[in-house]
């Protein structure tokens, strides 16, 4: 799957599993701060798999090779780390969904989301071209 579809599936998911906690009478603050949570421990497992790789290089490229391995390594762990953090920080996207929610506006898969519209507004990406948004 392409990154930009995952992204599509967490917002839709997002948007089912807020509907259905609103349903059984849980405040949208609070599935917010659950979902926030949710998401920053799947960065924290990425985290985990990376730092996996930390001294893992194949010997036969070179001590330099080894060492620039690592600083990758060490790099990418920083960068989830943050992610992580800023992720669970995100609390107060529940209005927002709510408001997606009410306007019944989320578009259920990729395909409805690129279908021209009648009304005046920005052109529809063409299938054939990504964004870097979509990498």
């Amino acid at each position: 799957m392409d990154p930009g579809d995952y992204r599509t599936a967490a917002v839709g998911a997002r948007m089912r599993v807020h509907a259905i906690l609103a349903a059984a009478g849980l405040e949208p603050d609070e599935a917010d701060e659950l979902l926030c949570a949710l998401e920053a421990g799947a960065v924290a497992d990425a985290h985990c798999w990376v730092e996996e790789l930390h001294g893992s290089a194949p010997a036969a490229q070179g001590a330099a090779h080894e060492e620039g391995w690592d600083a990758g390594v060490d790099r990418a762990l920083e960068v989830l780390a943050r992610v992580a953090d800023s992720t669970y920080r995100q609390h107060g996207r529940a209005r927002a969904t709510r408001s997606l929610l009410g306007s019944g506006e989320i578009p259920h898969n990729r395909e409805q989301a690129v279908q021209p519209t009648a009304g005046p507004g920005p052109a529809p990406r063409s299938k054939g071209r990504s964004s870097d948004r979509d990498r």
